[in-house]
């Protein structure tokens, strides 16, 4: 199966991201919403949890992911983690978006504590999940085929905790929103769990090419990673992109409720931003076949960046003006996961092929961007006006307002 692989296996996989998608943009879109509106904690506490649970990912997810890839069993390497792990994930983000009967320090511990156990779930099965790209095909063009599947059910699953989020909370909770966000909790939960076992049961992971002996240490994986520099390239840029498009979207629901007043339209105005990146997944990977990954994303760039500064500068007052520009955001928007996620795969046979070509283009990269930098300061430190006759000049002038003040 190193090549082509069926319309039934890309869909059982690519369905899987719909579960994780439902976890993920549940927390990114409504988390410091629930813990600053409805748990009332204030937003700098609510920021310092949000925070440490993401530098928490930043070990739990390499040592997930080095785990995995280590463990044997008759159901392969990831989705074992996958199947046990879909109940502790489900439970725990339903026990993420409870109320509890706590005040002062111990609830900001008691909150931060829940936090990292949803998060250590979550990189159980996310990890895993992620990494049977690889495991399923070699294939380049088959890995995009895979990711976009992949990424279309993750636009679904996100436009899904998006457009229904807020309705599932008022309409369970009856006006309590602290009700409603269990609901939302458990709904998502049993989807979840019902989709990770779809996924598990129809995908079968590539036989082991090589003994648990024969795989390097972490030491070994961690120096391979830090020579890989088209993967620094693509994970940095993705991190940054994420990094923005979450402050982006975790303030779009205060955007709404308190400038605006549109608290009743979430699900609308949710629903429209991540509905435009769910039609234009396809369109992405498309291109992404045509004019290749990295043309493609910098085309998608330049769509966020025109987005971005238009939603900066243009006067927003009104739903309809919010919607057109959250449609042009989304739109773009749509090309991340589908680039990054097959773009990713791609680095690994790098770690494992050297020539006189990549060791050119890693001397380009070294140079070239040093060399724009110069450039730049070199323009910037040529307008700067203070010489050494100027400075003479500044000095004999305070000297003679000195003596005129005396």
């Amino acid at each position: 199966m190193s090549g082509a692989v069926s319309n039934t296996i890309r869909a059982a996989y690519g369905i899987g991201d719909y579960a994780i998608c439902l976890y993920w943009s549940g927390v990114s879109l409504y988390l410091l919403y629930f813990y600053t509106d409805v748990v009332g904690i204030s937003p700098y506490s609510a920021g310092l949890i949000y925070g440490l649970g993401i530098m928490w990912d930043a070990f739990t997810d390499p040592f997930m992911g080095f785990l995995a890839e280590r463990t044997r069993s008759r159901m392969g390497s990831y989705r074992p983690y996958i199947y046990y792990g879909s109940i502790p994930l489900a439970l725990s983000f339903i026990l993420l978006l409870w109320v509890p009967p706590f005040e002062g320090t111990v609830l900001i511990i008691f909150l931060l504590f829940v936090n990292l156990i949803h998060r250590t779930c979550f990189t159980i099965v996310s990890v895993p999940y992620s990494s049977l790209t690889a495991r399923i095909t070699d294939d380049s063009d088959e890995r995009t085929i895979l990711t976009s599947s992949r990424m279309l059910s993750a636009a679904l699953g996100t436009f899904t905790i998006s457009a229904l989020g807020f309705p599932i909370v008022l309409y369970f909770g009856g006006g309590e929103e602290k009700l409603g966000f269990i609901y939302l909790g458990i709904i998502s939960g049993l989807i979840a769990i019902l989709i990770l076992h779809i996924t598990v049961s129809f995908v079968k992971e590539r036989s082991f090419k090589s003994s648990v002996d024969d795989l390097p240490n972490f030491a070994e994986v961690a120096h391979s990673v830090s020579r890989n520099y088209p993967f620094w390239i693509i994970f940095l840029a993705i991190i940054i992109l994420i990094s923005t498009y979450l402050m982006f979207n975790n303030n779009l629901i205060y955007f709404s409720k308190y400038a605006l007043g549109l608290h009743d339209y979430q699900g609308v105005i949710l629903g429209f931003l991540n509905g435009a990146t769910l039609l234009a997944v396809p369109i992405w990977a498309y291109a992404a076949l045509k004019l290749g990954k990295k043309n493609t994303w910098l085309i998608s760039m330049a769509i966020l960046f025109l987005g971005f500064t238009t939603f900066n500068y243009y006067p927003i007052d009104d739903l309809d003006t919010l919607i057109y520009i959250l449609i042009f955001i989304g739109f773009g928007n749509g090309a991340t996961g589908v680039l990054f996620w097959s773009m990713l795969p791609d680095t690994i046979e790098y770690g494992e092929w050297k020539s006189t070509e990549t060791i050119e283009a890693l001397k380009n990269l070294m140079s070239i961007i040093p060399l724009i930098g110069v450039s730049i300061s070199f323009v910037l430190l040529y307008f700067y006006p203070i010489d050494k006759a100027f400075h003479r000049k500044l000095i004999q002038d305070i000297e003679n307002r000195r003596v005129s003040d005396v």
